[in-house]
């Protein structure tokens, strides 16, 4: 039996080698002003977590320096300034989600260049990655790009860049989608909880 790329997405990991169709739709579509972003969106970058201005100050110390990588099954922040990881870090580009009519973000989970989708569990809105079939109601977008007028830009969810960094009570530092705008209430374990964050995502791009 044969599999379309998307229907096999939504059991098994992507092969990064076998989205080339998924990257000529992605390179059609455009972002939630008009523009035609698609030739920037369907370039890997890595993720680099910048605190937002209003945070205080030994907030933006703690998150200086910092990228999205994989760990346990979330999305997490690195050790600061930690090049050398030991945990694989975002590697991420966009994506049509299938039949959703939207562009999703993929990542590289492993050095053989396997992709999973990156969503926002519906619960607590923690952010995780994992096949097509285990984003089934959970958050998938639709993500998006606001371009900056340094040329950088960062990344968007449904509109805005609504992400938040919770610091454990183990000192690690966990990415989170504030869905409903109003500091993750009810979301988050306050007693397990050291810190939370305003944060953005901004891309570093690959060659």
């Amino acid at each position: 039996m044969v599999f379309g790329i998307l229907s096999l997405a939504a059991t098994v990991p992507l092969l990064a080698t076998s989205t080339v169709q998924l990257q000529q739709t992605a390179q059609e579509t455009k972002d939630g002003n008009g523009s035609n972003i698609g030739s920037t969106k369907t370039n890997k970058c890595h993720l680099n977590v910048v605190p937002s201005p209003r945070e205080r100050s030994d907030v933006k110390s703690a998150l200086k320096d910092r990228r999205l990588i994989l760990k346990d099954g979330f999305v997490k922040l690195s050790a600061q300034a930690e090049k050398d990881s030991p945990f694989h870090p975002v590697t991420a580009y966009f994506l049509p989600f299938p039949n959703a009519g939207y562009d999703g973000l993929v990542t590289t989970i492993d050095a053989m260049n396997m992709l999973n989708w990156l969503y926002i569990d519906s619960t607590s809105y923690r952010v995780t990655y994992g096949t097509r079939a285990q984003t089934e109601n959970h958050l998938t977008g639709p993500m998006g790009l606001t371009l900056m007028a340094d040329g950088s830009s960062k990344v968007t969810m449904d509109g805005w860049d609504g992400y938040m960094a919770v610091e454990g009570e183990d000192g690690e530092w966990s990415l989170y989608f504030d869905k409903d705008s109003n500091g993750l209430a009810g979301k988050i374990d306050e007693n397990k909880t050291k810190r939370t964050a305003q944060i953005e995502l901004h891309r570093d791009m690959l060659e």
